[in-house]
């Protein structure tokens, strides 16, 4: 009887919810020509007629529509969710390749018109030296491997055609300083059970900006050939002299997926073996345009499309009261390494070393935009009207082929005298009062005999002025360090470096204490890099596994050691393409913070 009223209290204190229906198509990936596909509608939390089956240039329809249904409930916090979906599939042949348009398909659901979204893909045309199949290793026999049909992934020499690791660039021709986005993707007939980076392509002659990748498979039709392919790395490049800028070819070693097929008597069945090969990328070439001459005056790089304007923080100045100066950079191009901009100010006013801040996002995945602000701290010493006189920005602007000048207005300051000098004491007259003044009373010193005796003979009085001296040289000298400290960017990077790296790695720690290895392995490799760069006073964006190497063997460490880091920085690079146990987590852990040790370990000696 108790667990028959429990159960009737949870049952009233349920309240049910329905989600809103839905109809939506689930396209299909590119296909190649006479392969059969299957386009899907799925319709979500209501109930219809069967849509009717879109026609599709150079597609025929084989059969459909075939349905699945699917219902989940949920309940969370005495709230019940229950779902619902219909997925209606249609099977076609893929006739003839090219550009296929999906239509929007409409079906009516309780007394309202639901309409799936457009959408389209590609019809790849077959392999340009497929053959026709006979029986299921034919294809595999005659060395015509097809990405599409395992029955042609049989265990064999594996070609040059059939795992490729191409280096492109969006573009071919650039100026410099034009954005150019280099792309590594891999294309290959077999799947990928691993994939190991032995050597990185080096990107020397380009500051460069890691790009977001999409790791989905696609079908793609390169050189006569179908592949799955997947972009393995994108970077956002900036090239720095003109002249061919070459990318040298990386290494890679690659654990693929063949197919054995089994004879079972009656039926034939396929056995998956691995086979792990080493292929080397392509050698990029990139041709680089240098700027038109004659280059005008103030011109420092800036290529792209820029606004410029200026404040002054706060409007009204006195002397001796710190304002800023601020110099404000907007727009699109290679905004992240502009130089500061050089300010004259004028005589009587004291300006201090400019600091600026860069805010920059990529747009559209092959340039950036942002801002470059600059401030300038200044402190006036005079009264008096001033001129702060604009510097022109010159840039080279890409859609006209020309150099554009900004001309920043001239911004006048007038300076107040401030509170921040010694006040002079104001006089007040005194009010005349004799009730309280008391008659002098003379003493008659005839008889008195004064001994003097001077401070500066004793001991204490010059032990205190060398202990007030000592003090003094101190403070001078810690005030000297400190100036040379700010000064030192470098040397403050340096001293800082084992620092951040142990805060970084703590929170790497704490996404593997947690499981979430892909945070992981965010944080170690970002730890990691940003360690190197602070102690080999290297740019992030200039950082390469030639130059790592070779700064810390000038650092002092021995070869295994420059291995050891080497290698958990690869490791960290492919994790994402491989599986990993918390045992593989733990371990590359464990080397990462070993490999710190033994750099701060030589720094130490």
């Amino acid at each position: 009887m108790q667990r028959f009223i429990l159960y009737l209290i949870l049952l009233l204190t349920v309240i049910p919810a329905n989600a809103a229906a839905d109809f939506q198509l689930i396209p299909p990936r590119n296909v190649v020509e006479g392969r059969n596909f299957a386009i899907t509608f799925r319709l979500s939390n209501g109930k219809a007629n069967p849509p009717a089956a879109p026609e599709l240039e150079g597609c025929r329809l084989l059969y459909g529509p075939s349905t699945s249904t699917m219902q989940s409930t949920e309940i969370i916090n005495g709230h019940m969710t229950s779902s619902s979906s219909i997925d209606y599939t249609f099977t076609y042949r893929a006739d003839k390749a090219g550009d296929v348009q999906v239509p929007a398909v409409s079906v009516s659901c309780e007394g309202r018109t639901l309409t799936s979204a457009a959408s389209s893909f590609k019809i790849l045309p077959p392999d340009s030296n497929a053959q026709p199949m006979q029986g299921a290793a034919g294809g595999g026999a005659q060395g015509n491997v097809q990405a599409d049909d395992p029955t042609t992934q049989t265990p064999g020499r594996i070609s040059a055609d059939d795992l490729i690791v191409r280096v492109s660039f969006s573009k071919s021709n650039v100026y410099e300083q034009e954005p150019v986005v280099a792309t590594i993707k891999v294309y290959t007939k077999f799947d990928i059970s691993s994939f190991m980076v032995t050597t990185q392509p080096a990107f020397e002659g380009f500051l460069t900006e890691e790009l977001p990748v999409n790791l989905q498979v696609e079908m793609e039709h390169y050189n006569g050939q179908n592949y799955h392919t997947a972009v393995l790395k994108r970077l956002l490049l900036y090239p720095q002299r003109p002249g061919k800028l070459s990318v040298n070819s990386g290494k890679y070693d690659v654990t693929i997926v063949q197919y054995e097929t089994i004879n079972m008597g009656f039926f034939r069945t396929q056995r998956p073996v691995e086979r792990q090969v080493t292929t080397s990328s392509n050698a990029a070439t990139l041709q680089v345009n240098p700027l038109p001459e004659p280059k005008p005056a103030g011109f420092t790089g800036a290529v792209g499309h820029f606004d410029v304007e200026t404040s002054l923080d706060p409007e009204l100045l006195r002397t001796n009261e710190a304002a800023v100066y601020t110099y404000t950079i907007k727009g699109t191009g290679n905004i992240k390494f502009l130089s500061e901009p050089v300010i004259q100010f004028p005589a009587g006013i004291d300006a201090y070393t400019p600091k600026s801040d860069i805010q920059a996002h990529v747009v559209g995945g092959s340039n950036m935009s942002g801002t470059f602000s600059t401030d300038i701290t200044f402190v006036p010493q005079e009264v008096g009207n001033f001129t702060i006189e604009g510097t022109p920005f010159v840039y080279f602007d890409l859609d006209s082929k020309s150099y554009k000048t900004i001309d920043v207005p001239d911004t006048p300051i007038r300076v107040l005298k401030g509170t921040s000098s010694a006040p002079v004491a104001q006089q007040n007259n005194i009010e005349k009062k004799i009730e309280d003044i008391l008659h002098i009373k003379p003493v008659d010193i005839t008889d008195q005999v004064y001994e003097i005796n001077y401070t500066f003979r004793k001991a204490y009085y010059w032990m205190a002025y060398l202990i007030v001296a000592l003090i003094l040289v101190g403070l001078i000298v810690v005030y000297r360090r400190q100036i040379r400290l700010q000064a030192d960017v470098t040397g403050r990077r340096l001293a800082k470096a084992s620092r951040v790296a142990t805060k970084r790695l703590k929170t790497a720690r704490d996404y593997m204490n947690r499981h979430e290895n892909s945070k992981f392995y965010e944080a170690l490799s970002g730890a990691i890099w940003g360690y190197l760069s602070d102690k080999l006073s290297i740019p992030s964006s200039q950082l390469t596994r030639d130059n790592i190497s070779s700064k810390l063997a000038d650092y002092g460490l021995d070869e295994q050691q420059i291995k050891d880091v080497v290698d958990v920085l690869d490791r960290c690079e492919m994790a994402r393409f491989t599986p990993n146990t918390d045992a593989d987590v733990a371990e590359i852990y464990n080397d990462a913070t070993n490999a710190i040790n033994n750099i701060e370990n030589v720094a130490k000696r």
